[in-house]
């Protein structure tokens, strides 16, 4: 890709700045619709980055350009163009340079990261980025681009490429709240494999590290500044939360304009929180019969489809009584094996844990975790042994194993041998930090297996444990062995 700006402007731009020129007054003379000019291409050409052998353009030159200058006309856009793709937007950054190779042309800026490589056991620093950009405006994450020089160097694999994008949300749903939109894609650049991550600018932000990792600390607001994802500094956080709630108040004065227009004697108001619809001068409650004719929606727009009503909710909703008591709560989901699993790595608040306990006789895996949600239920264990009993089951064998879990008669601890055995020495000292990169996946899990009982450095080990069910992917011998190390 060649240079956005000739050389005639670059040696006009070095004129301009020996002449004490400011940079938002150079980008004046050349900036066009089609091709802006930003104040750190400027910044470049000032500091011989960018057109270092470009000489500067002579007094004679200067004069005349000034003279004969006149400003872009500004037009109205072609609506009929194709919109560029995250692909083609991403693509479009890159240049080539005199040296023949390939590189970002604005280098890292607060809307742009580099990472030379991928790894797909070490999504952590993605994960900060992430956070950064979507505190800020949003923008790209390169993969196969130095972060020194900013220069191309590709993906020497392909990782990357064979990464869900569902394994990488899973990580950031982990440790980011709430969870932020990105996309995932590969291009080519002279030839190389770029990986790119479009992270869209956050509507409410701020987007908070939720818990302690490597690289992260549970808490802290990221935020995106040129060169680098730091923590967010007073004045920035003041301005987001300033910006967020002009956009609350926004939204309120819409609500209220709209209420105004419908008339509140004909308006409702819907509390899914309690299950109540108002009026000005009455409560309305959902009783059964309305229950049973309802399809509720969690997600997506209003849809109505022949004799079937549709309402479109956020929160549960309640069935009740006559006399408001609740009678069942309905809600929208299907619990399975690995969202148990997550729920437990990621210490969920789930608002019925003895409905992830009972999963435990609905699926075949036989080591689902099971006495975090007792704990959570604040249940005995006779309470939870009398619900699992009771329910259906649909794996005998999963459900007798875990009724004996909960008696006691039966355990997923294994002695230590072969190369778990340096494994889990290195996890008993505390040291986890060559772990997340140790290839014997398995060897990880029977460490785990092998823990005993006093050991109480539990978070590390939770890190582990959700690396690995990332890296397992549908290899059901590696999620076995996570599902026993629990």
């Amino acid at each position: 890709m060649a240079r956005s700006i000739t050389d005639e402007e670059i040696g006009l731009i070095k004129a301009l700045l020996a002449r004490g020129e400011r940079n938002v007054d150079i980008q004046f003379y050349f900036n066009r619709q089609d091709r802006p000019v930003n104040s750190g291409r400027i910044s470049q050409i000032r500091n011989g980055t960018y057109g270092p052998n470009v000489p500067a353009a002579s007094q004679a030159d200067l004069a005349n350009f000034l003279a004969n200058f006149q400003a872009a006309a500004v037009g109205v856009a072609n609506q009929d163009a194709a919109i560029s793709t995250i692909a083609e937007r991403a693509a479009q950054r890159f240049e080539q340079r005199a040296d023949g190779n390939w590189y970002l042309s604005d280098g890292e800026t607060s809307e742009q990261e580099c990472k030379a490589e991928f790894d797909p056991k070490k999504m952590n620093p993605l994960v900060r980025a992430i956070a950064a950009l979507a505190n800020n405006k949003g923008g790209f994450i390169f993969l196969g681009v130095d972060n020194a020089g900013c220069q191309v160097v590709g993906l020497p694999d392909d990782k990357f490429d064979n990464t869900d994008i569902v394994r990488i949300s899973d990580k950031v749903k982990t440790f980011l709240v709430p969870t932020p939109d990105f996309v995932k894609e590969t291009i080519q650049i002279g030839g190389l494999n770029v990986g790119v991550l479009y992270v869209e600018k956050y509507s409410v932000p701020p987007v908070v590290v939720c818990r302690d990792s490597d690289g992260l600390e549970d808490g802290s607001i990221l935020f995106r500044y040129p060169g680098q994802s730091a923590k967010i500094k007073f004045g920035d956080l003041h301005a987001m939360l300033r910006e967020r709630d002009q956009a609350s108040q926004s939204v309120l004065l819409q609500s209220a304009q709209r209420l105004a227009d419908i008339g509140t004697d004909r308006s409702l108001i819907v509390d899914t929180n309690a299950a109540t619809m108002e009026t000005s001068d009455m409560k309305l409650t959902i009783d059964r019969k309305l229950a049973d004719q309802l399809e509720f929606i969690r997600q997506g727009e209003f849809e109505e489809v022949e004799g079937a009503p549709a309402l479109r909710l956020v929160g549960d909703v309640k069935a009740v009584d006559a006399n408001g008591e609740a009678l069942e709560r309905i809600e929208g989901r299907a619990l399975t094996a690995d969202g148990v699993l997550q729920a437990f790595l990621t210490k969920a608040q789930v608002r019925t844990p003895l409905d992830y306990l009972n999963v435990s006789a609905q699926v075949q895996r036989q080591w689902l975790p099971m006495f975090y949600f007792l704990n959570l239920a604040r249940a005995t264990k006779a309470l939870a042994i009398e619900a699992l009993d009771g329910t259906v089951a649909v794996y005998a064998n999963s459900k007798a194993n875990a009724l004996e879990r909960l008696r006691g008669k039966r355990s997923a601890f294994s002695a230590a041998s072969g190369q778990a055995v340096p494994i889990l020495t290195k996890m008993i000292d505390g040291d986890f930090a060559d772990l997340l990169g140790e290839e014997d996946d398995r060897a990880i899990a029977r460490a785990i297996q092998s823990l005993p009982d006093g050991f109480d450095n539990f978070e590390p080990v939770y890190d582990l444990l959700l690396n690995l069910l990332d890296t397992a992917g549908t290899d059901s011998a590696k999620k076995g062995g996570v599902f026993k190390g629990l």
